[in-house]
């Protein structure tokens, strides 16, 4: 098993879109969600290329600065 780690988000907002599902293979720099706040819209990035463990938080959703987003699990 791999190296576990969180995506957080950067600042509060809402969840426009969520690019990946639970079980995803992804990159690391890849855009896996869009956050919009604060009259700016952010895309935020996989830290890291692995398998997403899981997705904590859905579309439309409102999240605070610090909340965990997901989980991805790093492929060494």
């Amino acid at each position: 098993m791999g190296l576990k780690y969180d995506v957080i988000s950067p600042f509060a907002g809402t969840i426009e879109r969520i690019r990946f599902q639970a079980g995803d293979r992804v990159e690391e720099g890849e855009v896996i969600f869009t956050l919009v706040g604060s009259g700016r819209t952010v895309d935020i990035l996989s830290p890291v290329t692995g398998y997403a463990n899981g997705v904590e938080v859905e579309q439309g959703e409102k999240v605070i600065a610090g909340m965990i987003l997901a989980a991805i699990t790093y492929l060494e």
